[in-house]
């Protein structure tokens, strides 16, 4: 009897089978993984339809949203903001949010608001001719 002198000293008999052959089955251990890897990324799937519509339709009833954004130049910009039914004009600069205007739900929508009142449109004249004074007092300086 021809024994391996390893297999001698376990006291195993030689058999006909080659070294390997009683191993794991490699297509049948790639088909696991590989159904494995469907059921995690259809778990995946299903989580994000299930959890992302819930998110997004809550993120739609924020009460805060930013409707409109405008470049004014380098890192300033102006932002049009509603928090619940009011909306703001905020200005945007590098470390700073500043308040400009609360604007009326009626020009917030778009629509045509009635005719200013005679009075408003005298104060804002005259504030135009103070701020025009200003400026061209500031010219003749320099």
């Amino acid at each position: 009897m021809n024994l391996h002198p390893m297999l001698m000293l376990l006291g195993a008999r030689e058999t006909s089978e080659p070294l390997g052959a009683g191993g794991p089955d490699l297509t049948r251990y790639l088909m696991v993984c590989g159904m494995l890897l469907l059921a995690i990324l259809g778990l995946a799937w299903g989580f994000k339809r299930l959890v992302g519509g819930a998110l997004r339709t809550r993120a739609a009833a924020r009460s805060l949203q930013m409707l409109d954004v405008m470049p004014l130049g380098g890192k300033q910009r102006v932002a049009v903001v509603r928090c619940y039914d009011r909306v703001f004009a905020l200005g945007l600069g590098e470390k700073e949010v500043s308040l400009i205007a609360e604007i009326d739900r009626v020009n917030a929508e778009g629509q045509a608001s009635a005719e200013p009142r005679k009075a408003d449109k005298l104060a804002f004249l005259e504030a135009l001719g103070r701020a025009r004074h200003s400026w061209n007092q500031s010219e003749v300086k320099s």
